[in-house]
C-alpha cells in the first residue's frame, strides 16, 4: 500500500523507545552543553533563588557549612555534604535539596522562613529537567557593576550580533543558471563550496501543498489544485503566493507563529488560574495586523507604546490599546504576598519577554547578577526594568491582585471602568484582610455581595487587558535581585552594548516605553531585523538561519548563512518591514521550492542539512493537523474573531473545573480561536507538542510519543472527521466506488489515485464490510462502517501528516 500509517509506525516507535530508555545505562553527571532552553531557566528561575537564599551558608564565600554542602555549582551539589547527593537528577522528588526547600525532609532550608510556592516550583522544575547548569564552573557572588564594566569595549561589540548588518555583495557561483534570486546564490555558494548540488526542484502538486499549508494552515482544495495545474505561464507560482497572502486565512496562520512568542494565553495559570476574559483581543489584533501587513516596526512600537501612541491618533485609540496586550497577558504570581517582589517579578517577565522575542538577548539572566556570558551588565538589566517599573499593569500589588484594563469606546466608559476597578480592589482588599482579622459574617456577606456586582457592570464594559503609564521613576540596583539590599539607582535608558553610553536621559515625566520601542525599531539597531528574517525562515524551513532563534548570544548558535543573513535583515528594512514582501522573496526562490530528494554523498557531508541541499519534510504542527483535519471533511468553520471562553471576570478556572470542561473544545472554529488555558492546554495540543504558553516559544519541538498513535487511531476528532469525509464520498450521486476513492484521494492528497492504490482499497472496503456483516450488522451500516475506517487511513497516513 503507497499510503503508510503514522499511527502504527507511532505506536512501534513508542514501544521501542521505552525499551531503549529501559536498557540504557545512567549517563554520567555532566554540565549542560551552553544554547539549550535549561541554561536560560536556570539563569532566571534557579540562580537566583540560590544566590538569595542559600550562599549565605552554603556559597562561594561561606564555606559549606555543618553539612559540608556547596549550591554554587552543579559538581558540589551532585557530590553533595555528609548526607549524600543533594540532588538527583530528573527526581525532585528523591533529592534531598528539594524535601528540604519543601520542609519534608529531616532539614528543612531555610530553616527560618519557607521559600515562596513559586521559588520551590522552580527548584522542582530545575530538577525535573536534569538540573541543567551553563558549563561555567563555580560561580561566584555577583558583583553589581554600575555602568562602567568593560563589556561596553570594542572587543565585546566585534561579536557578530553586536556588529551592525552590512549589505553584502553575492558571491559568485558555478552553476549560474539555478540560481533566480540572491538568496539562491548565497545557498548555492555554500553547497558548491562542500562539493554538494541542490535538489531538484519539487512537482507542482507538492509545491503548491507545501506554499498553502506554509502561508495558510490548511491543504489546498482540488479546485485550487487544477488552476495551478492548468496555468502554464512562468508567473504561475507568484500568482499563487500573491493569492495565499491576501487570504484572512494567512493572519491566522502566521498569527499564532506570533503568538508563540508573545506567550498568548486566555488565563493566567500559575498559583490562580483566573480567566483572561479579554486577551482574544490582543489575539484577533495581531491576525489583523498580519492580514494588512501591518510593517514590522510599527506593529512592535503598537505593542509597546500604544497607550502612548494613542495620544496622537484618538482615532485608533481602542486599536492602540488592545496592542499593548503584548506586556500584560504574561503570567503573574498572584499570591505573591511580598507587593515588590511581586512587582518586579512581573516587570522582569515584561522586560526577559521583550528583550528575548525582540532582540533575542537573554536580558533575565542579568536580574542577579552580570550575565555570565553576554556583554549585559545589572545596571543595564535595571535602567530597562525602570522603564517597566514606571508602567502600570496592575491595578494593586498585594495577596490576589488584579490586573489593569482600559475601556473602549467613550471616555464615559473609560471613567465608569476605572471606578470600578477602584471598588473590585477595596472589596478584595477588604475580604482578603477580613479573612485574617476575623470579620463579622455580616460585614463579609455585604462586601461579597457589593464586590459580585461591581464584576457583573465591569464584565459588560468592552474592555482590553492593556498597560498604562504608571508612577515615573528611576530604580536602584537590586543586589543579587534582592529587593531588600540594594545599591545605586540607575537611570532609565538602554543596553549600553547597543546604544552606547553616551544616550540621552529619559523624560522624567514618562516611562521610557515609546523612547524604548523607537529605539528598538531603529535601522540602526542590529538586532532587531535580523531576528524577525530569521525567525520568519525558521517558521518556512523548520531551522533559523541561527538555530537559537531566541538568543542570539554566546550561549546561542553561530549563524550557519551569516552574508544571507543580513542581506535579508537589510532588504526587510529598506521595503519597509513588510513581512509579506519578505515571505514571497523566500517563496519565489530556487531554495523554497526544492523537492526532498535525498542524497546520499549530501547526507554524509551534511547530515543535518544545515546546508540546505534539499527540502527538509516536516510533520504538521498541531493546530494546522486539526485544521487539515476539519477541512478536507467538510467541517471548519471559517468564522474570525471574537471569545469562545464564556468565564466572569477573575474566575479561577481550575477551582471552578471550566479549565478541564472538554466543551470548550468542541467548536469548529480554526485552531487559533481555541481557548489556550496555562496549566490546562487542550489535550490534543499537548500530545503534538503545543508549546508551554506560559514562557515565549519561537522553535517548537516535534517529538513522536505513544499518545499521538492513540489520538490518530481512536480520538474524538479523528472518529468525527473520518465519519463526516465518508458521508461526504458516500453522498450524491453513485458513480461508483472507484470514483469516490479518486475524489478521496484529490481531496485528501491532493493528488489522482495510483492504479495499485484501487485495487488494494478495493479489497479493504470489500474485507471489512464481510468482517462487520458476520457480526450482524446491516448492509448499509456494513458499507459506512468500511469507508468510515478507510478514511482513518487516510488522515492518519504520513502522507496526509507530513509536509513534503
Amino acid at each position: 500500500m503507497i499510503v503508510r500509517g503514522l499511527a502504527a509506525g507511532l505506536v512501534l516507535a513508542g514501544i521501542l523507545a521505552c525499551r531503549v530508555v529501559a536498557q540504557e545505562p545512567a549517563a554520567p553527571p555532566r554540565e549542560t552543553p551552553p544554547g539549550r532552553a535549561g541554561s536560560t531557566f536556570f539563569e532566571s528561575q534557579v540562580r537566583p533563588i540560590l544566590a538569595e537564599h542559600c550562599y549565605r551558608c552554603h556559597g562561594p564565600d561561606s564555606g559549606a557549612g555543618k553539612a559540608e554542602l556547596r549550591v554554587d555549582s552543579l559538581e558540589s551539589l551532585l557530590r553533595g555534604g555528609v548526607s549524600g547527593p543533594a540532588i538527583v537528577r530528573g527526581e525532585p522528588d528523591r533529592s534531598p535539596l528539594i524535601l528540604a526547600v519543601r520542609h519534608e525532609g529531616d532539614v528543612s532550608m531555610p530553616p527560618k522562613k519557607k521559600l515562596a510556592p513559586g521559588q520551590i516550583a522552580a527548584l522542582t522544575a530545575w530538577v525535573k529537567m536534569g538540573a541543567p547548569w551553563p558549563a561555567a564552573g563555580k560561580v561566584s557572588a555577583p558583583r553589581p557593576t554600575a555602568g562602567n564594566s568593560p563589556v561596553g569595549d570594542e572587543p565585546a561589540r566585534q561579536f557578530w550580533a553586536f556588529r551592525a548588518p552590512r549589505v553584502p555583495a553575492p558571491p559568485r557561483v558555478v552553476d549560474t543558471q539555478w540560481a533566480r534570486s540572491p538568496i539562491d546564490v548565497f545557498i548555492l555558494a555554500r553547497l558548491e563550496a562542500a562539493g554538494l548540488h541542490p535538489a531538484p526542484p519539487a512537482d507542482k502538486r507538492t509545491l503548491l501543498r507545501r506554499a498553502t499549508l506554509d502561508l495558510l494552515g490548511v491543504p489546498p482544495s482540488p479546485e485550487e489544485m487544477d488552476a495551478f495545474l492548468s496555468d502554464d505561464s512562468d508567473r504561475a507560482f507568484e500568482h499563487v503566493v500573491d493569492r495565499l497572502l491576501a487570504s484572512p486565512r494567512y493572519g491566522e496562520r502566521w498569527g499564532r507563529h506570533w503568538l508563540d512568542v508573545a506567550r498568548y494565553a486566555d488565563s493566567n495559570g500559575m498559583d490562580d488560574n483566573l480567566a483572561y476574559s479579554d486577551a482574544w483581543r490582543y489575539r484577533d489584533y495581531v491576525i489583523a495586523a498580519f492580514n494588512h501587513d501591518k510593517p514590522y516596526d510599527r506593529f512592535l512600537q503598537e505593542q509597546l507604546a500604544g497607550d502612548l501612541l494613542a495620544q496622537a491618533e484618538p482615532a485608533r485609540r481602542d486599536e492602540l490599546l488592545v496592542a499593548t496586550g503584548f506586556l500584560a497577558i504574561g503570567p503573574k504570581m498572584l499570591a505573591e504576598d511580598d507587593p515588590v517582589k511581586q512587582q518586579m517579578d512581573i516587570v522582569d517577565e515584561q522586560l526577559d519577554t521583550t528583550c528575548r522575542v525582540v532582540l533575542a538577548l537573554t536580558m533575565g539572566c542579568a536580574r542577579c547578577h552580570d550575565h555570565k556570558f553576554d556583554p549585559l551588565t545589572m545596571s543595564d538589566y535595571y535602567a530597562l526594568a525602570g522603564i517597566f517599573q514606571s508602567t502600570r499593569t496592575m491595578i494593586s500589588y498585594r495577596v490576589d491582585s488584579k490586573w489593569n484594563a482600559t475601556a473602549l469606546g467613550g471616555p464615559q466608559a473609560v471613567l465608569r471602568l476605572e471606578d470600578l476597578q477602584q471598588i473590585l480592589d477595596r472589596h478584595d482588599n477588604a475580604l482578603v484582610n477580613g479573612n485574617t482579622n476575623r470579620m463579622a459574617a455580616e460585614e463579609r456577606a455585604a462586601h461579597a455581595a457589593l464586590l459580585e456586582e461591581a464584576k457583573k457592570e465591569y464584565a459588560a464594559i468592552p474592555k482590553a487587558m492593556a498597560v498604562a503609564e504608571g508612577r515615573v521613576g528611576d530604580l536602584e540596583l537590586f543586589l543579587r535581585g534582592n529587593h531588600l539590599t540594594r545599591g545605586p539607582r540607575v537611570p532609565r535608558r538602554f543596553p549600553t552594548i547597543l546604544a552606547g553610553h553616551d544616550q540621552p536621559p529619559l523624560a522624567a515625566t514618562q516611562s521610557g516605553r515609546l523612547e524604548l520601542a523607537r529605539w528598538l525599531t531603529s535601522p540602526r539597531n542590529p538586532l532587531t531585523a535580523r531576528v524577525i528574517v530569521n525567525r520568519v525562515w525558521r517558521w518556512h524551513f523548520g531551522q533559523g538561519l541561527v538555530r537559537s532563534v531566541v538568543n542570539f548570544g554566546k550561549l546561542g548558535e553561530l549563524p550557519s548563512h551569516p552574508e544571507l543573513l543580513d542581506w535579508l535583515a537589510t532588504r526587510f528594512v529598506a521595503d519597509g518591514w513588510s513581512l509579506k514582501t519578505l515571505h514571497k522573496r523566500i517563496l519565489l526562490s530556487q531554495v523554497y521550492q526544492m523537492s526532498t530528494a535525498w542524497n546520499e554523498q549530501a547526507a554524509r557531508i551534511d547530515p543535518e542539512n544545515r546546508l540546505l541541499w534539499r527540502w527538509s519534510r516536516r510533520r504538521m504542527e498541531a493546530e494546522v493537523l486539526r485544521d487539515a483535519l476539519l477541512a478536507v471533511s467538510g467541517q471548519l468553520d471559517t468564522a474570525m474573531g471574537g471569545t469562545l471562553l464564556v468565564s466572569t471576570p477573575f474566575q479561577n478556572l481550575s477551582e471552578s473545573g471550566a479549565a478541564r470542561n472538554p466543551a470548550l473544545y468542541q467548536s469548529m472554529r480554526r485552531s487559533i480561536y481555541l481557548p489556550v488555558l496555562r496549566s490546562a492546554v487542550y489535550d490534543l495540543f499537548q500530545a503534538f507538542d503545543f508549546p508551554d504558553p506560559a514562557v515565549l516559544n519561537g522553535d517548537r519541538a516535534t517529538t513522536t510519543v505513544a499518545a499521538q498513535a492513540l489520538f490518530m487511531m481512536n480520538g474524538q476528532l479523528m472518529n468525527r472527521a473520518a465519519e463526516r469525509l465518508a458521508e461526504i464520498l458516500l453522498s450524491g450521486a453513485d458513480h461508483g466506488d472507484r470514483d469516490r476513492l479518486e475524489r478521496a484521494c484529490r481531496r485528501i492528497f491532493g493528488r489522482p489515485a495510483a492504479a495499485e492504490e484501487f485495487s488494494e482499497w478495493e479489497s479493504y472496503l470489500e474485507r471489512y464490510q464481510s468482517a462487520a456483516a458476520s457480526t450482524g450488522e446491516r448492509p448499509e451500516r456494513c458499507r459506512r462502517l468500511a469507508w468510515q475506517g478507510l478514511c482513518r487511513a487516510w488522515l492518519s497516513s504520513n502522507e496526509f501528516v507530513y509536509v513534503n
